[in-house]
């Protein structure tokens, strides 16, 4: 009773602490926004057609810094902006635009010409004489459909036909999208060879806390319905009528990456090549794909080049399914994909303390860092308390090959399988140490990587690059016959689990998308 007290006592600290940061953070969120630094206010006002943001959110379209109804200099605080198609306005004056301006209409009549939707977004000043001493004002009109820009004097009438300019090779346009009773039924594919649309999935619950700042900056280049917020509409519904040739770009962590690969294997027919923005916390996938650790700067028309010229990669897929072994077990076996890994031991039980802390304390104020600093801390204490993987390797049979050869182990905390060259956030733990015995790994191979971990000591060391792993072996099938529970996590989502048989084999392949160098 004294030993279960004492590990109850520390985990409860250990969240107290966790609690804690979250907490300071919060403090430090609402003073920088009350202070006006914040460059991305995240409150909307949703009023019928038009979805109003602050004016200093978003550097990706041209707005105006004037009320577009009285003509009042609007401050960042009071200025108003509508993400889909730019129109500004200050708050006590954007209901009356919401009732009079029309938005961007995500449908059009298949037999009606579409114009331009120009939108005033300000003025330059220019020379009414050759001596320069007398200037007028001369209004600036931008299309939130082509991104053309044009100087009048006097309003521009939707008079010529918008042919979406810039990006018309991956704008769904308004004329193709059929509609019933207000849901996409199907999108008509342009004639045009080089239309590859560019469908945006992003998730505001990953771990950087900057989805919602994406899916505002793609809104005003984009058709509003290729940018899908998964909290509010899961990718399932939208993968229904995604036309059959398309990209794909997903800002969120590997668990987000996963559920869109998952959904989209659903649907065969769908032959979709997916990017990845990085907002998670790990972000091991997009680090083994090249598109980097994180990011920092969020510019739509560098993202969306990059998208465009991305080369095509293979990626191996990696069906998990788990059978438990009690006889009384009501629920059959459990089926998942693999993108990355999996893991039984510490590292998942790193990851499962790291889940419930955020769960417990105002997760929606997180960063990437504050995520780091919490699971460098949970791994600290996973040091003094093993979470029951101390001795794993005598609860563990592991069976290798089509042939189950068993496989020996020494002691370990931590069973890893591998498919690409990223584990912990970044560390390429297959490559760490002399590569004399061991073949290189590939991430279209067909092949996976079993390694061990020793400790969480172990996986600091990792870490910093000063220890290498037990590398086991390549292969095409992995059997692990677990006794008792112990964590377990599958591209990062971890649960406790229960004892079981785990079979890892080939489930296809899915096409990922490489930035070009």
């Amino acid at each position: 009773m004294n030993t279960i007290a004492s590990i109850n006592h520390i985990n409860f600290n250990y969240y107290f602490l966790i609690g804690g940061l979250f907490l300071s953070y919060l403090v430090y969120r609402i003073f920088h926004s009350i202070s006006g630094d914040n460059p991305f206010i995240q409150t909307k006002y949703r009023v019928r057609r038009h979805t109003w943001r602050s004016i200093e959110c978003n550097k990706s379209i041209p707005y105006n810094i004037y009320c577009t109804v009285c003509g009042k200099l609007m401050l960042p605080l009071v200025g108003l902006f509508c993400e889909c198609c730019a129109v500004s306005a200050c708050k006590n004056c954007h209901r009356v635009l919401d009732k009079k301006v029309r938005c961007k209409q995500i449908t059009w009549p298949s037999d009606k010409p579409f114009f331009h939707l120009w939108v005033n977004v300000g003025s330059v000043s220019r020379s009414t004489t050759d001596h320069h001493d007398e200037t007028e004002n001369i209004k600036k009109y931008f299309c939130s459909w082509c991104q053309r820009t044009k100087l009048s004097q006097e309003s521009l009438c939707e008079t010529e036909e918008c042919d979406f300019f810039k990006y018309r090779d991956i704008i769904i346009p308004p004329t193709s999208v059929y509609i019933e009773k207000g849901r996409i039924i199907s999108i008509k594919p342009l004639s045009d060879n080089n239309w590859e649309p560019l469908i945006i999935f992003a998730n505001r619950k990953s771990g950087s806390n900057r989805s919602d700042e994406v899916l505002s900056i793609f809104r005003g280049l984009l058709n509003p319905l290729q940018i899908i917020d998964v909290s509010v509409v899961g990718p399932e519904h939208v993968v229904r009528w995604l036309p059959e040739r398309c990209k794909v770009l997903v800002a969120g962590g590997d668990g987000t990456v996963a559920w869109i690969l998952n959904t989209l294997h659903s649907f065969p027919h769908i032959k979709a090549s997916v990017g990845i923005l990085p907002m998670g916390t790990g972000n091991d996938l997009s680090r083994a794909l090249g598109w980097g650790a994180g990011c920092s700067n969020l510019n739509a028309h560098s993202i969306i080049h990059s998208v465009k010229y991305a080369r095509p990669q293979i990626l191996d897929r990696w069906k998990i399914t788990i059978t438990p072994r009690r006889r009384l077990a009501r629920r059959g076996p459990r089926v998942l994909y693999a993108y990355n890994y999996a893991s039984v031991g510490v590292d998942a039980q790193v990851a499962l303390d790291f889940h419930r802390a955020r769960s417990q304390f105002l997760y929606r104020y997180a960063s990437r860092y504050l995520n780091y600093l919490a699971y460098a801390l949970l791994g600290v204490g996973r040091a003094l308390d093993d979470g029951g993987c101390g001795g794993l390797e005598k609860r563990l049979r592991v069976g290798l090959g089509v042939s189950g050869e068993t496989l020996p182990l020494p002691p370990l905390q931590a069973l890893v399988v591998l498919n690409i060259p990223s584990w912990g956030a970044g560390v390429d733990l297959w490559s760490l140490g002399s590569e004399e015995d061991v073949g290189e790994q590939h991430i279209d191979d067909g092949k996976i990587e079993v390694v061990g971990v020793s400790s969480s000591f172990h996986i600091a060391r990792l870490q910093c690059g000063l220890a290498e792993p037990y590398r086991f072996a390549q292969t095409t099938h992995v059997r692990i016959d677990l006794e008792g529970s112990c964590a377990m996590q599958v591209d990062g989502e971890p649960w406790m689990q229960g004892s079981a048989t785990i079979l890892v084999e080939p489930a296809g392949k899915s096409t990922m998308l490489r930035p070009a160098l």
